[in-house]
């Protein structure tokens, strides 16, 4: 197979506000059109790029790429009035390549992962002759005043993969008709548009406040506790109570899976760490449930503007088996911070009985944070 790749990035960005289009603005110190021609540029199975731009930034464009040395990246072709048409300008410009595929790709969406790719081009080995990556939404759907299951929706975001001779005909066939992507076309003709996972953090820039402001940081927490020498003490973990096990020695539950899980968030914020606002000294933490320490967390995040993006935890001990449980953390956790159980990762390793979590002693975890700031 010889899979080209056409950038779109010919639009004004008008909604995006003033200054030059936004797949020229460096936001974040990421400049969307380069980011855009890096991934495809990085995948082997991509036998040449294009991209579609503004015949007002050829000069920008050509400062961009300059210091990029791959013969597969094509001289630019100018676009039209619509994104339809600048499209079409790509699939003609590539034609004398003779392509067996196309994948169509919005220079907007530069968060996007090679990972999506990699799916895209599975499939189209498998045959297929349209894939577009989706994701489900996370909102309630409304369409025509009546609530719509958000199982019977999803969410299309670029690259679109097609043949390379289907698509450019059907660009031609249906030139007069306005559609809001590629995939719409094979719609108009019949033809079968299969579907692959596509990536959360693939957005589409459009409005200055989806990213200018935006940024990432990530936090990492470290906890420990000592097995109770009371009998009758409980053990929890991530909010979740284990039965049948003794519990860790603290002021708190000790839950040492919820105090990695503060720290991480409270490290992203720079708020310092979880003893210096849930003192073990304060009389008012002895026997409180950590859960309540979360609950506190979700209030500084909101002062903050921030919310989480992921959360990756790993709780150290011999016992118990944590995979029996992690499902069931994961809800609770979610609960506790109003944050979707999707993005949450929490697994259990053992230390092959090395160290004091080999020797049963006690129980320790780790977690990290990612949350994202606007500003």
């Amino acid at each position: 197979m010889r899979v080209f790749a056409v950038v779109v990035a010919a639009g004004c960005g008008h909604r995006f506000g003033g200054g030059p289009p936004k797949q020229f603005c460096s936001i974040g110190g990421v400049v969307p059109l380069m980011q855009s021609i890096r991934l495809f540029l990085e995948c082997e199975f991509i036998s040449g790029v294009i991209c579609v731009i503004p015949s007002r930034y050829v000069n920008t464009y050509n400062d961009l790429v300059a210091g990029i040395v791959d013969s597969r990246l094509l001289q630019p072709v100018l676009g039209g009035d619509t994104r339809q048409q600048s499209v079409s300008c790509g699939l003609e410009a590539i034609a004398k390549y003779h392509p067996s595929h196309v994948m169509i790709h919005d220079a907007s969406r530069c968060y996007c992962r090679s990972t999506v790719l990699s799916r895209i081009y599975e499939r189209i080995k498998l045959g297929s002759e349209a894939v577009v990556p989706v994701i489900s939404p996370v909102d309630s759907v409304r369409c025509d005043d009546k609530s719509v299951s958000r199982d019977r929706v999803k969410l299309v975001q670029t690259p679109q993969v097609f043949r390379f001779d289907t698509i450019r005909q059907l660009h031609k066939k249906y030139a007069d008709r306005v559609v809001t992507d590629d995939a719409a076309l094979c719609d108009l003709e019949g033809v079968i548009v299969d579907t692959v996972e596509g990536d959360r953090n693939n957005i589409k820039i459009t409005y200055r406040s989806d990213v200018a402001s935006t940024i990432s940081r990530t936090g990492y927490g470290y906890d420990a506790h000592r097995f109770s020498d009371d009998p009758k003490r409980e053990l929890y973990l991530m909010g979740v109570k284990i039965v049948g096990y003794c519990g860790l020695e603290g002021v708190s539950d000790a839950d040492v899976g919820i105090h990695s899980l503060v720290d991480a968030i409270l490290g992203a914020l720079c708020l310092g760490s979880i003893g210096e606002y849930f003192s073990e000294h304060s009389p008012k933490n002895k026997g409180v449930r950590s859960a309540v320490f979360l609950e506190h967390c979700r209030k500084f995040l909101a002062q903050a503007n921030a919310d989480i993006i992921n959360i990756d935890s790993t709780i150290v001990c011999e016992e118990p088996r944590i995979s029996d449980y992690s499902e069931n953390m994961k809800h609770v956790i979610a609960d506790c911070l109003k944050i979707n159980p999707l993005i949450i990762n929490i697994k259990g390793k053992t230390t092959e009985g090395m160290g004091f979590e080999g020797r049963r002693e006690g129980i320790s975890a780790t977690s990290l944070v990612t949350i994202r700031i606007i500003q």
